[in-house]
């Protein structure tokens, strides 16, 4: 009993951190197909202009 509660303890305490990290890092999540509001059909098109746009800063 003593290591799963210790395993779960670690697993929490490591999401945690996880949370805290993306809340200061200022960042956005973003889906796959490059966040929000675009069309995620993730064509060929789209994902390059995706990887255009990150290269420039743009959202």
């Amino acid at each position: 009993m003593q290591t799963f509660l210790a395993t779960v303890l670690i697993f929490g305490l490591a999401m945690v951190a996880m949370a805290i990290g993306v809340i200061f890092s200022g960042r956005r999540l973003k889906g796959s197909c490059g966040g929000t509001g675009r069309d995620c059909r993730c064509s060929a098109e789209v994902r390059r202009d995706c990887a255009v746009a990150a290269e420039h800063g743009a959202e």
